[in-house]
């Protein structure tokens, strides 16, 4: 019996300022990993925005692209352009009228 009394490790009496501090450092934790999660939301926020602005361009010019070519077409074609614009007519009247 007089080994096992030898193996008992003594416990420290100040739990209570472990505690505290180990609620300290939980706290300190958790600011760290909010202000870290703001700044990786800002990033990406400020990285989507600047993808959405450069394919917002992308897409403007090449509607005006489009939108110039179609121009073109229908003043270099203007009988063609008339008989297209019939048939769409008569296609979208036929269905709407079902």
């Amino acid at each position: 019996m007089a080994n096992a009394k030898k193996n008992i490790v003594p416990m420290n009496q100040d739990i209570p300022a472990q505690l505290d501090t180990l609620r300290q450092d939980v706290a300190n934790l958790a600011e760290t990993l909010k202000l870290q999660a703001k700044v990786s939301v800002a990033e990406k926020t400020a990285t989507a925005k600047t993808i959405a602005s450069d394919k917002t361009e992308l897409v403007k010019d090449k509607y005006d692209a489009l939108a110039t070519k179609a121009e073109t077409s229908i003043k270099d074609n203007p009988l063609t352009s008339i008989a297209i614009a019939v048939g769409a007519g008569l296609v979208l009247g036929a269905l709407t009228r079902r």
